[in-house]
């Protein structure tokens, strides 16, 4: 049997409720040991996405994403809520 000991760190984080209680649930039904393991699960799948090519952006790609998060910044993007009230859709 393989015993592997690694630096760990304790994070912080805010979640919404209903995230949560989704998570939770998968730890009542025996899908994870505990609510630490789903977060480092998702961390994982997250990583790895981005070093199989997901993630990785061209120029054009980095520019609008600043763009995206200037004007967001500055309150200049709706959710999709007030795009809705407005009768919008994605």
């Amino acid at each position: 049997m393989w015993v592997f000991i690694m630096d760990s760190i304790r994070v912080n984080v805010l979640l919404p409720e209903k995230l949560m209680k989704e998570a939770k649930a998968l730890v009542e039904q025996g899908y994870f040991s505990n609510f630490s393991e789903i977060v480092r699960e998702g961390l994982r799948r997250e990583v790895l996405s981005y070093k199989i090519g997901l993630g990785e952006m061209t120029g054009k790609d980095k520019q609008l994403l600043k763009w995206i998060r200037k004007e967001d910044a500055m309150g200049n993007l709706l959710s999709e809520e007030e795009m809705r009230e407005h009768g919008l859709t994605l």
